[in-house]
């Protein structure tokens, strides 16, 4: 009987056993090797984004596909694959698709479950079931156990796709973490001038090994930002602290008519932002959320050497208790299946 990791309420995780997942039409079943932990399933397990429980968290993900439904290729059978979060219309075949599925943004699709967080046991588990249109496979190349950064690489990159950019800008990375370091490493590729904010030295001095020309304590940044851009402010602000007060700094750092570019999801709301001064230099906010997978498989398989550092812990399954407490104050923990 294959395990699985619930969560059955806030801070609580029961390992379980349960019947093997067998898939529906256009649906497969995969092995899960390796499942990363983020900062949505820390707010899943803290209970500051409150879903309905029991849940199997974790998508962040790679493994091999052992079954699949009908009307799916079996040639997918024996291949190792991360898959996409959202399970849309599009990606489970719905012979009739919602209007934003049809307006062509099936990340907001109106019927989607997400796999780990919404309405679909994830991959904290020996097994997971996922729609077909949400595979990828994993280059023969890249370590199974870096394919798992497959997703918040894919999320950094969606920043960039959302936020029109050139070569040369400033960005300021707020919060250079998980998903933050990601951020900065993609900007850097996409030769952009990095500064990162953080109180953590460590995470300073990180930032400038993956990218970042300079890094900054938050009291710090005001001053050196304005200074390295002639008073004016940064281009782009990328707020990925995890917190809901992100926000308030990036204001301060952005220029007249620059973007604050929104990525923390930690399942809080924060409290007034400053509209006037927001309206006054009619600065753009701009959310982003997933993005694509392709490209960032293309990145890894470059870069999976310089990446592989990223990840500090790896833990089997029957600790997932520990993983989750222990990501709290660690940089990124990958649960082990087998």
């Amino acid at each position: 009987m294959p395990l699985a990791a619930f969560l059955t309420a806030p801070g609580t995780i029961e390992l379980r056993q349960r019947d093997p997942l067998t898939p529906k039409a256009h649906e497969v079943v995969i092995a899960v090797e390796h499942a990363g932990v983020c900062g949505t399933d820390l707010a899943l397990f803290s209970g500051n984004y409150t879903v309905p429980l029991p849940l199997v968290c974790g998508h962040e993900f790679a493994g091999t596909v052992t079954l699949t439904g009908e009307g799916v290729n079996k040639t997918w059978r024996g291949k190792r694959v991360t898959a996409e979060i959202n399970n849309t219309c599009i990606a489970c075949n719905h012979p009739s698709p919602c209007a934003a599925c049809r307006k062509g943004m099936p990340h907001h699709c109106q019927r989607r479950t997400v796999t780990g967080i919404i309405s679909h046991h994830g991959a904290f588990a020996e097994e997971v079931i996922v729609p077909v249109g949400t595979l990828h496979e994993v280059p023969e190349m890249v370590d199974p156990l870096v394919a798992t950064l497959t997703e918040p690489l894919a999320a950094a990159l969606q920043t960039f796709v959302m936020t029109p950019y050139e070569k040369g800008e400033t960005v300021v990375v707020l919060g250079p973490g998980r998903l933050g370091i990601l951020i900065v490493f993609v900007a850097a590729l996409k030769g952009l001038n990095v500064i990162a904010v953080s109180r953590s030295e460590t995470k300073r001095q990180r930032a400038l090994q993956f990218g970042a020309s300079e890094a900054w304590k938050p009291e710090e940044a005001e001053i050196r930002i304005q200074e390295a851009t002639e008073g004016l402010g940064a281009d782009i602000v990328v707020e990925a602290t995890g917190t809901p007060d992100g926000i308030y700094q990036a204001l301060k750092l952005v220029r007249p008519r620059g973007t604050v570019s929104l990525k923390t999801t930690c399942g809080q709301t924060g409290g007034g932002v400053d509209w006037t001064r927001l309206v006054v230099n009619e600065v753009c906010i701009q959310g982003s959320r997933c993005g694509p997978f392709e490209p960032a498989l293309n990145i890894l398989a470059e870069h999976q050497d310089r990446l592989r550092p990223l990840i500090t812990s790896v833990l089997p399954l029957n600790e997932t208790q520990t993983a989750l407490e222990t990501a709290t104050h660690e940089d990124k923990v990958v649960l082990r299946m087998q």
